[in-house]
């Protein structure tokens, strides 16, 4: 590999871990051995325009559960945790997630339901978890759960549902003891669009670490960790 090629992919590395400044370092000097080298100068304009996009000043307007972009099944909601006699706590709600956006954004402040929607809320999550729309029926389940903590059905769905999608998510990776590795050239992780999250797991992906190191290393809860290592299977960006 030529000293060009080991800063674009210690660039790359960089970017993907979130620290574009030291990216920018690296591919400046880059730059300096080879001036003409349009694919740098390519990789210090996209992050450069970045660095100088302004943040976002507004919150999106209350709305429907949406698709998550790596999930392929309906929209999902926080896991709640749950203590006996405790009452929710919401913070843990935020903490401990195991269904969150991919792309991080302000809680959406909603009005509070009336207690009549518990009803109907959980007879729709049921009829979901029956149809097989775990992520759907789990996301109307910590709704119910924001309102009625202490709600044992609910409750009792929050388990099936969750221990329900890590079967599956780990179920597209196959044995937890494969060691995956990118199937993509580290070069194109730049143009993927990944949030820290993603991008983190992505950086740890070396050819030396299992799927079962990566649930370790992540910091994340489970579900999390194993949606988006699916995702990046599906997607073919490891294998």
């Amino acid at each position: 590999m030529t000293r060009v090629a080991e800063l674009l992919d210690q660039g790359v590395r960089a970017y993907t871990r979130g620290d574009a400044t030291e990216a920018e370092r690296l591919w400046c000097r880059a730059l300096e051995i080879e001036p003409d080298n349009e694919r740098v100068r390519a990789y210090l304009r996209q992050v450069r325009s970045d660095q100088a996009a302004p943040p976002a000043t507004t919150v999106p307007p209350p709305g429907p559960f949406v698709r998550s972009p790596w999930d392929a099944g309906p929209a999902t909601s926080p896991v709640v945790i749950v203590d006996e006699g405790s009452g929710l706590d919401l913070g843990a709600v935020d903490e401990k997630s195991d269904i969150h956006d991919l792309v991080p954004e302000q809680r959406r402040q909603e009005p509070e339901p009336a207690p009549g929607y518990v009803a109907a809320w959980m007879e729709e999550a049921r009829e979901l978890f029956a149809l097989g729309d775990f992520s759907g029926s789990l996301g109307l389940i910590e709704r119910i759960l924001r309102i009625d903590s202490g709600h044992a059905e609910a409750r009792a769905y929050l388990r099936q549902n969750e221990a329900t999608l890590v079967a599956m998510y780990e179920s597209k990776m196959g044995s937890l003891s494969i060691r995956p590795r990118l199937a993509i050239h580290p070069e194109e992780i730049l143009w993927l669009n990944l949030d820290h999250r993603a991008g983190f797991l992505l950086a740890q992906i070396d050819g030396t670490v299992s799927y079962e190191d990566l649930f370790a290393l992540s910091g994340l809860p489970r579900l999390d960790t194993a949606r988006i290592l699916a995702s990046l299977v599906s997607e073919g960006v490891i294998r």
